[in-house]
């Protein structure tokens, strides 16, 4: 799963904006830095105001999502007011006391840093501030980084889970799928071979193509929308020759050409139209379906009709979609997890008609 990019934004623009602008203007307000000819905005001060800033960097990226994520609020808040206190102290002092070295030989800068450093110097190791509201800020700014890094890494850990569970239905609907369709299937292709049908092979050979397509190529996260189509086509021949004379009609139209998709996202409607009616099918029964294709999207009209037999309409109702496979549900929540914003799903059921309208962007 990518990563949100937000969270990495939000800090570099604290770092900009805190750090790079609001901290050094302090520093130089506070330390009143001579002016040395130099063009503003005293870049190497700048750069001071960041270096000092870095022993934030340990408690927000890690130790304060850590004990967020194990829920020790108490312990964080303790944490965050001994760290920010101390910490912040005694990396100042180091920083300062480094920089004053390497600028010995440029007397205002020296003076600056070591007048940093013997300010720092004064209370590392005590329980006090030789600027208050710039530990008080550092708390603030970063800790907002440290919520922000936790309440994405915790949405990012949710929709892992979602997506595991859906995988794990997508399994349920595999499974699902199997054992009755083999079985039907199995049975129209041994009365092919009672009457001695020509087509017997190929049935045969596109029953392993399907079982091929289910067990190995929906294990990943999206398929090639070619197969997934050729795994509709051959379902429906194998219905068709179930239902003779039914009213069976599936057209697609468009270039299929490299476009992928999530597996297994039309097959339920299809399986439910057959299942729930297939003993009205014959004779007088229809299924109408329609596939379109373009470049960017993927459209799927389904009809059929039904009649209600003390449900909410076993020929297509939403009791039908469910038991007909992994359930509207599921679908809705794949749907939503694969293509979020970028579907449109339509189920009505009125006057004997079910029909369902399904359309993923691509």
């Amino acid at each position: 799963m990518r990563k949100n990019p937000f969270p990495l934004i939000y800090e570099l623009f604290i770092w900009i904006l805190y750090a790079g602008l609001y901290k050094y203007s302090s520093l130089l307000d506070a330390s009143h830095f001579p002016a040395t000819g130099e063009n503003f905005p005293y870049l190497q001060i700048c750069l001071y105001a960041v270096l000092i800033t870095l022993y934030v960097i340990p408690f927000y990226r890690w130790l304060g999502p850590y004990l967020l994520l194990k829920r020790w609020y108490f312990v964080f808040t303790m944490a965050a007011i001994i760290y920010f206190s101390f910490a912040s102290q005694a990396w100042a002092c180091l920083t300062s006391g480094g920089l004053a070295l390497l600028n010995v030989d440029k007397d205002n800068y020296y003076a600056f840093y070591y007048y940093q450093y013997r300010r720092y110097q004064a209370v590392v190791g005590h329980f006090g501030f030789w600027q208050l509201e710039l530990v008080v800020t550092d708390l603030i700014a970063f800790l907002s980084i440290a919520f922000m890094r936790y309440a994405f890494e915790n949405e990012r850990r949710k929709h892992l889970l979602e997506r595991d569970n859906l995988s794990l239905q997508l399994e349920s609907l595999k499974a699902q799928l199997h054992p009755h369709f083999l079985f039907n299937t199995l049975n129209s292709i041994y009365g092919m071979s009672l009457t001695g049908s020509k087509d017997t092979p190929s049935a045969i050979l596109r029953l392993s193509d399907m079982m091929r397509f289910v067990l190995y190529d929906c294990r990943d996260a999206v398929v090639t929308l070619e197969k997934d189509i050729a795994f509709l086509q051959d379902y429906i021949t194998m219905e068709e020759a179930r239902y003779p004379e039914a009213d069976i009609q599936f057209t697609i139209s468009g270039v299929v050409d490299k476009q992928e998709i999530a597996p297994l996202l039309f097959i339920p409607f299809i399986e439910n139209s057959f299942k729930h009616g297939s003993h009205r099918v014959v004779g007088k029964g229809f299924i109408h379906g329609k596939l379109e294709v373009t470049d960017t999207y993927c459209s799927m009209v389904l009809r059929n009709d039904f009649q209600a037999l003390g449900r909410s309409g076993s020929g297509g109702g939403q009791n039908s979609v469910t038991s007909g496979g992994v359930g509207l549900e599921n679908v809705k929540k794949r749907l939503a997890l694969y293509y979020p914003g970028k579907h449109d799903l339509s189920i009505q059921h009125n006057n004997g008609i079910f029909e369902i309208t399904l359309k993923v962007a691509l």
